[in-house]
């Protein structure tokens, strides 16, 4: 199956109904689209990037300049459509439907800024409704050779042994965009709780830090929800 997965920064102007009606569309894709064979969506629990907006712009350390120390926020929202194909994921862009609701999103998120990984998996759907997704996308460095690359996706598949996490999937991008990012983590965990001490854990800072070496960490686009199916 191919996945396409997407997480949108919003802008600070993004009103609490625009976000309910970015929900309400993402769900109605899933309805109106029938090249979609399956999928989740959600916002993220720890509060995305309003605890960035709680910060005045000029006492934030921009992205450019945080290096290894990672990105300023969490994303806000979520979304990830399966195809059984590439065809089924052109025939969805072509959609009037998709096309409707990317301009609403364009409108009520920093499009710039939108993180993209296509990817493809084995098995059934990684989706597990109403558990914790925490999905993460990188963009590798320039001067990342293939054992540090390989290093870091050996890391970050590591944390299936953290014992409340559920499963762990790695996925490269297969995209045609210039803005996609390179790779994905999807790692899944039972609830806000287990997904606060897989956050906080050991393991998971050590995953990070050979993920750090390999990618510009700063631009990494990362976000933990609530799978909701689409």
């Amino acid at each position: 199956m191919l996945r396409h997965s997407v997480i949108w920064l919003l802008r600070d102007t993004t009103t609490p109904q625009q976000r309910i009606e970015m929900l309400k569309g993402l769900a109605f894709l899933r309805m109106e689209c029938p090249m979609v064979k399956a999928g989740d969506y959600g916002e993220d629990i720890f509060g995305g990037s309003r605890t960035l907006q709680e910060v005045r712009p000029f006492d934030r350390t921009p992205i450019w300049r945080r290096e290894g120390d990672g990105p300023p926020s969490n994303y806000d929202v979520a979304l990830h459509l399966d195809f059984d194909d590439w065809d089924g994921h052109e025939e969805y862009s072509a959609d009037q439907t998709h096309a409707h609701m990317s301009r609403f999103n364009e409108a009520a998120s920093w499009d710039e800024l939108t993180a993209r990984v296509d990817w493809y998996y084995d098995g059934e759907p990684p989706t597990r409704h109403r558990h914790v997704k925490h999905v993460a996308m990188f963009v590798w460095a320039d001067d990342a050779n293939e054992s540090a690359r390989q290093r870091a996706i050996d890391a970050v598949q590591t944390l299936v042994e953290v014992p409340e996490v559920e499963s762990v999937a790695v996925g490269h991008n297969v995209g045609t965009l210039q803005s996609d990012y390179d790779w994905i983590m999807d790692v899944q965990i039972p609830d806000r709780s287990s997904t606060e001490r897989l956050l906080a854990g050991e393991r998971y800072a050590a995953a990070m830090a050979d993920v750090a070496a390999a990618t510009k960490y700063e631009w990494t686009a990362r976000l933990s929800h609530m799978m909701r199916r689409s």
